[in-house]
C-alpha cells in the first residue's frame, strides 16, 4: 500500500511563466535513510534465501543481492511524497500532473535526495459580474415540426423495405442496388455485380468510401454516378485502401420505406393503449426535452457571459493536454461514423483545431465555476452526493450501494461531485439573472454535408454534467493537487 504520509523537505519556489513554478525539493539525508531501511525491512519479510530463515535475512545481504532494486523502489516512494508534501507546504494549487520521471533520479543511502519539477497552478484572476446578468429564455413548447419528426422516428422503427416504381428518385432512406465498380488510375480493381448502397442522413453508406448523398440523391434505375474520392480502410482490396479512386454505381432497383399509420394497433405495440395516448405521450416526452435544453441554453449563456467579462491565461501544459484529449475524443467519433482521420488531407487541422478551441472553453468554464464556488460559498455535501447516486441508480436499475462501489472503483466521485458543483453554478446564475421570456424560433434545419464536414461541431449547450461520467472535470481540469 502506498505510503501517503507527508515527510520533512525543504522547498523554493521560482517562476517559471504563465501560472508555471518550478517548485525545488530537498529531502533530508536521514529521511532518505528511513525510507532505505522501510524498503529494506520490507524486502527482508518478503524474499527466501536459502541458509537463512524467513525475516532474518541479514541487511547486508539484502542491499547486495537487491540494491538497485532497493534503490529504484525508495526513489519512486520519495518522490511521490516529498512532492506531496512539498505542494502542501507551499500552499500550491496545482493543476494538472507535474511532469516528472523517476527514472532520471535515483537514491543513495546517506546523502540528501533533490529534485526540481515544473508545476502549473490555478489561474487567480478578477472575476466578472455575475449576478443581475440579463438572458432571453424561449418559451418550452413542442413545435409541429418537432412532433411530426419524433412520430417519424418512432414510426421508422416500424417501416418497411419496398420495392420503388422505375420511375421513382432516390432520396434519403432508400437502398439503391445495382453494379458498383472501383478504378484505381483507369484499371478495374474491384467490382460487386449486386451491391447496395443506403442513403442516410447526409451520406452514402457502403461504397467504400466517404460520398455524401449527393452521389445518389434524384437517380432513378438505370441510371449511372461517377465520382473520384479517397477508398476508406474497409475496401476489399489492402493495397488500394487510401488511394484516389473512381467509383461508378448503375442503379437497377430501388427500395424505399413504408412507414406504418399512426393507429390504435401501432400504439398497442409499443405498450400504450390507443393512438391519442401515444401522441399525448410524445408531446409530454418532447416537452420534457426541449425543457432541458431550453434551461442549460442559457445557463451556458450566463456562464459564457461571466466567462467573457474573466479574462485570463491559461495553464500551457493544462491546455495541450486538454487539446490532445479532446482531439483524440473528436477522432474517435470519427472513426465511429466511419471517417478515417487520417485520410481528411487539410480538414485534419480543422478537426484538431476545434478541439483545441472546446478544450479552452472548458477550461476557462471550469475555473470560473471554482472562482464562482469560492465567493459565494458553494459546495457539493455528501448528502448532495447520495442523493445523486440514489438517482441514478434509480435510473439504472441498481441498487445505490452497488453504484457508490462502482463509482469508488473507477475512481469516479470525484467527477460526480465536480458535474454536481458545476450543475449548483448553473442554477445559482439563473436564479440571480434577469430572465426575459420569449417566443420560441424553430430549430435550425441541420444540413446534409459531404465527408469534409464530419469533424465534431462543438457541444457547447448539450453536455449534461449530472450523468455524464465519462467526462471527467475535476480531473482532466486539475482538480487533482496531488497532495
Amino acid at each position: 500500500m502506498q505510503d501517503d504520509r507527508p515527510i520533512t523537505v525543504e522547498t523554493k519556489v521560482t517562476e517559471a511563466g504563465t501560472w508555471a513554478k518550478t517548485l525545488g525539493v530537498t529531502v533530508p539525508a536521514e529521511i532518505v535513510n528511513k525510507e532505505f531501511d522501510k524498503v529494506c525491512g520490507e524486502l527482508a519479510n518478503a524474499v527466501r534465501i536459502p541458509g537463512f530463515r524467513p525475516g532474518k535475512v541479514p541487511r547486508n545481504v539484502i542491499e547486495k543481492k537487491y540494491g538497485d532494486d532497493i534503490k529504484k523502489q525508495v526513489t519512486s516512494n520519495i518522490l511521490q511524497r516529498a512532492l506531496r508534501s512539498a505542494i502542501v507546504q507551499e500552499k500550491l494549487d496545482v493543476v494538472g500532473h507535474p511532469d516528472m520521471d523517476p527514472a532520471k533520479y535515483i537514491a543513495e543511502k546517506g546523502q540528501a535526495f533533490a529534485f526540481d519539477v515544473e508545476v502549473e497552478v490555478k489561474p487567480t484572476f478578477t472575476l466578472g459580474e455575475f449576478k443581475g446578468l440579463a438572458v432571453e429564455q424561449e418559451e418550452i413548447e413542442v413545435l409541429p415540426e418537432e412532433k411530426a419528426q419524433a412520430m417519424e422516428r418512432i414510426l421508422e422503427r416500424f417501416a418497411e423495405n419496398v420495392d420503388a416504381d422505375k420511375d421513382h428518385a432516390i432520396a434519403d432512406r432508400d437502398v439503391a442496388a445495382g453494379v458498383l465498380r472501383v478504378l484505381v488510375d483507369g484499371n478495374e480493381v474491384h467490382k460487386e455485380e449486386d451491391s447496395k448502397l443506403l442513403v442516410m442522413q447526409g451520406h452514402v453508406i457502403g461504397a467504400y468510401a466517404h460520398l455524401g448523398d449527393k452521389f445518389l440523391l434524384g437517380a432513378k434505375a438505370g441510371e449511372k454516378r461517377t465520382v473520384e474520392e479517397t477508398l476508406g480502410n474497409h475496401f476489399p482490396v489492402e493495397a488500394h485502401r487510401g488511394k484516389k479512386a473512381t467509383l461508378e454505381f448503375e442503379v437497377k432497383t430501388v427500395q424505399s420505406r413504408k412507414m406504418p399509420e399512426v393507429n390504435d394497433e401501432l400504439a398497442t405495440k409499443l405498450g400504450m393503449k390507443s393512438a391519442d395516448e401515444l401522441n399525448d405521450k410524445i408531446r409530454s416526452s418532447l416537452l420534457e426535452s426541449i425543457g432541458n435544453q431550453i434551461r442549460q441554453k442559457v445557463q451556458y449563456e450566463l456562464l459564457d457571459k461571466v466567462v467573457a467579462a474573466s479574462p485570463f491565461d491559461l495553464p500551457k501544459k493544462l491546455t495541450q493536454m486538454m487539446s490532445d484529449r479532446t482531439t483524440q475524443s473528436s477522432i474517435q467519433q470519427l472513426a465511429q461514423m466511419g471517417v478515417d482521420f487520417n485520410q481528411l488531407g487539410e480538414e485534419k487541422g480543422k478537426v484538431a483545431e476545434d478541439a483545441h478551441q472546446r478544450a479552452m472553453t472548458e477550461m476557462r468554464r471550469f475555473f470560473v465555476v471554482d472562482a464562482i464556488c469560492a465567493k459565494e460559498g458553494i459546495e457539493v455535501t455528501d448528502e448532495d452526493v447520495d442523493e445523486e447516486i440514489v438517482k441514478l441508480a434509480r435510473s439504472q436499475n441498481m441498487r445505490a450501494s452497488e453504484l457508490y462501489d462502482k463509482l469508488l472503483e473507477q475512481d469516479q466521485l470525484g467527477e460526480l461531485q465536480a458535474d454536481l458543483k458545476i450543475r449548483k453554478v448553473l442554477e445559482y446564475l439563473v436564479e440571480q439573472a434577469n430572465v426575459k421570456i420569449v417566443p420560441r424560433k424553430p430549430p435550425e434545419k441541420e444540413k446534409g454535408h459531404e465527408h469534409a464536414d464530419h469533424a465534431p461541431a462543438a457541444q457547447d449547450h448539450g453536455h449534461d454534467h449530472g450523468h455524464d461520467h465519462g467526462h471527467s472535470h475535476g480531473n482532466e481540469h486539475g482538480h487533482e493537487h496531488g497532495h
